[in-house]
């Protein structure tokens, strides 16, 4: 986005969700309710572009399910803690 006015929020928003999602997927790690071979910063930004991404997908094809299958998809990346 060229416009710097514009894209300031945008910038703001997703540092954010950034972020929180970091810490979210460390405590899930810490808790052993999400694999510790994931790097929470690099998860973090894979369900930040599943939901941004589901979002499109689901608006080109009115309706839910590509959505739905993107979130399912992420979250199956997440896993289950190896034991």
């Amino acid at each position: 986005m060229a416009d710097a006015q514009l894209r300031k929020p945008l910038e703001v928003t997703f540092e954010w969700l950034q972020s929180r999602l970091k810490t979210l997927i460390a405590e899930g790690q810490a808790a052993k309710e999400i694999a510790a071979e994931l790097d929470p910063d690099e998860a973090a930004t894979l369900m930040i572009c599943a939901i941004q991404g589901g979002y499109v997908l689901a608006a080109a094809a009115n309706s839910a399910k590509p959505f739905n299958q993107a979130i399912r998809g992420a979250l199956a990346v997440l896993g289950q803690p190896k034991r």
